[in-house]
């Protein structure tokens, strides 16, 4: 006991006195549900070196220095790749004339293997420089037709391709980027961001012209910066009110390339929380290794993604702790290490690669080559770490899939909530299954048909033979259900209950490869209102419109025959859930058939109970169930104004009570 009462000690001795280095933030990441969940730190701050900047906006990295905009300074300052010195100040340039320049509030730095590009925001524009201070060329207010001439030039941020064309944001444009040739000629707009759709565009026909005129102008949003790779420019808009265009990539034609894909950049928004900051990106920076790096304004946060865009890490954040920033304004990636540049601290803060990170991005390198085996053992060791890394259970499972485990494969697709490879390795899986297995399945085929031939028709529940009679005469069943005074409303009662499972199966239990379920609460009330408010709005409705056109029908008797009618819809989608778990995409024309045939058919009876239930003619019956339809819209608004109704009520009831109570304490 004595021993091992020393032995604790000593590893705890031992435990408290490893050194830990304590991040000033939380360290998460998202799962495919869009919710936070705690995560292993991809990057930590190492360290922070503070310099005499004045509200600094820009920084870049020539493989040898840092060139920092140091803009209340009025100068570029040039650091060494440790950020150990100032290696040279930017300050003072001489023009091709021999005059001598100098400049006002530079936002913008890029440098190329020839020159120095600077953004001269305060004089109002570009000069390209060599590296010691001679103008090669100063670019002022272009002008040209393309040009709005009322608009100052105000260039921001720039940068220049292998071709020398020189690319400028300017602050006061929307249109895109300025773009200018190496001889400083204007070239025009490249990139523009696209206008948001007004959603209320139905609206602006019931509007006077007045109002029109008052309402906000649907302009695109302006780029706030860029980084270029290769023969691709990327740019970033930082306007939290936007989605489109957040992040864009764009090829020489100026398309974007992500423009087709539903991705989505920085924080999401929690389901139950308003009460969080939008994402306002506002600069971006491409690794060597084609990592996307993502600064938030708003947040402070980074975010880091693959090439593919699929989150790999969120670090930072807004913070007066060492690691933590006050105005974060530019990022660069200097192989494993990420520089931030903070224009309200004056400072640049370093994050160097943990092991985690290093694990994931070798694991992502061989996975996005297409070695996905080869990546096995790093998904495995990354999942050791960290449990909630969904981008860790996609490439085992797509590893698996090469390996021939379609089994284990389709696991982790639905871990990972990934109907593609889910389909996949699901039909690998049922080819090898029915390759196995086709004696046995022959056989059981052949045992089910003979029993169903030789089965007596016994034990079947209620009205059973006038239902079928009626689904499968459509046009003579429900006549002879009136003149015979038949069905029943226990059967009806059946029916309903079965489309209210049904609709709850077809949103729930819809195989993975047709449908991922990302919405992990239930709420009963939604199917509720699908399904027995839906089909109770009906017969209300009928029997009220019809009420009023002399239709015979009971309420009951509408009930009976609308729940009879509802039967093909019913069954159909207890079969194609069935079928979801045997079919798969390619496969799914045979479950759109279905769907068709069943909707028609439900309709087809429907129509032919209502006029049979109220003894209309053809023209009338089309009438009453247009009118049907026009009193389940009514009760609906009906049922608003009453819910709007009641929340008032509640909201004066509530501020009555606290009044009250204020009162009575005081």
């Amino acid at each position: 006991m004595k021993k091992f009462l020393v032995l604790f000690l000593v590893l705890i001795s031992i435990v408290t006195e490893i050194p830990a280095k304590a991040l000033p933030y939380v360290s998460y990441n998202y799962d495919n549900f869009g919710d936070a969940v705690p995560s292993q730190a991809g990057y930590i701050p190492e360290k922070t070196v503070s310099y005499d900047f004045s509200e600094p906006k820009d920084m870049y990295f020539d493989n040898k220095n840092f060139y920092i905009a140091d803009t209340g300074n009025n100068r570029i300052a040039v650091l060494s790749k440790d950020l150990d010195s100032v290696v040279k100040v930017y300050d003072r340039f001489t023009m091709p004339d021999g005059s001598e320049t100098t400049l006002s509030q530079p936002e913008g730095v890029f440098v190329s293997e020839e020159y120095i590009y600077i953004a001269d925001t305060g004089n109002n524009r570009i000069l390209v420089s060599d590296f010691d201070s001679a103008v090669a060329e100063e670019i002022e207010k272009p002008v040209s037709e393309v040009y709005d001439q009322k608009k100052t030039f105000q260039p921001t941020k720039i940068l220049a391709d292998k071709a020398g064309n020189i690319y400028a944001i300017l602050g006061n444009m929307t249109t895109g980027c300025a773009m200018f040739s190496r001889q400083g000629e204007f070239m025009g707009f490249y990139g523009a961001n696209r206008s948001e759709v007004n959603a209320v565009t139905i609206r602006n026909h019931f509007i006077s012209e007045k109002k029109k005129s008052r309402r906000k102008r649907n302009i695109p949003t302006g780029i706030s910066n860029f980084d270029i790779d290769g023969d691709f420019v990327y740019t970033c808009t930082a306007d939290s009110e936007k989605t489109a265009d957040i992040i864009k990539k764009l090829n020489a034609a100026g398309k974007n390339i992500f423009a087709d894909r539903e991705m989505h950049f920085g924080d999401y928004q929690p389901k139950h929380n308003t009460s969080y900051s939008r994402t306002e990106i506002c600069d971006i920076d491409i690794s060597e290794n084609g990592n996307i790096n993502c600064l938030d304004a708003e947040t402070g946060h980074i975010f880091q993604y693959d090439k593919d865009c699929r989150l790999l890490f969120i670090m930072g954040n807004i913070s007066g702790q060492s690691g933590g920033f006050e105005s974060p304004s530019a990022i660069e990636t200097v192989g494993n290490n990420i520089y931030v540049l903070d224009s309200g601290k004056n400072n640049i803060t370093v994050f160097t690669e943990t092991d985690f990170g290093k694990t994931v991005h070798e694991a992502v390198g061989l996975y996005n080559a297409g070695y996905y085996t080869e990546a096995l053992d790093l998904w495995y060791e990354v999942l050791k770490y960290d449990g909630n890394y969904s981008y860790a259970y996609n490439g085992v499972g797509y590893a698996l899939l090469r390996n021939s485990d379609y089994k284990s494969s389709m696991k982790y697709a639905r871990l990972a909530d990934n109907p593609e490879l889910y389909n996949k390795a699901f039909e690998e899986y049922r080819m090898e299954f029915l390759k196995t297995n086709a004696g046995e399945i022959f056989f059981v085929i052949i045992i089910i048909i003979i029993i169903l031939l030789i089965k007596k028709k016994r034990h079947k529940f209620p009205d059973s033979r006038r239902l079928k009679y009626t689904i499968m005469h459509p046009f003579e069943g429900f006549e002879d259900m009136r003149w015979k005074k038949s069905g029943s409303l226990k059967t009806a009662f059946i029916i309903i209950v079965l489309f209210f499972f049904g609709v709850i199966a077809r949103e729930r239990l819809y195989g993975l490869q047709f449908a991922a379920q990302y919405d992990r609460t239930f709420n009963i009330i939604p199917y509720v209102i699908e399904s027995i408010v839906l089909f109770a709005a009906w017969t209300v409705g009928n029997w009220s419109v019809c009420t009023l056109l002399d239709g015979e029908g009971t309420i009951k008797n509408i009930c009976i025959y609308s729940a009879y009618a509802l039967v093909p819809y019913v069954v159909h989608i207890y079969i194609n859930v069935i079928l979801s778990h045997l079919l798969v995409r390619d496969e799914y024309v045979f479950m759109q058939v279905i769907e068709a045939v069943g909707t028609v058919w439900s309709i087809i009876l429907i129509f032919s109970a209502v006029k049979a239930v109220h003894q209309y003619s053809v023209k009338k019956t089309f009438t009453a169930i247009l009118l049907t339809i026009a009193a389940m819209l009514i009760m609906l608004l009906l049922l608003i104004l009453f819910m709007v109704l009641i929340q008032q009520i509640w909201i004066f009831v509530s501020a009555v009570c606290t009044e009250i109570i204020y009162r009575l304490r005081v």
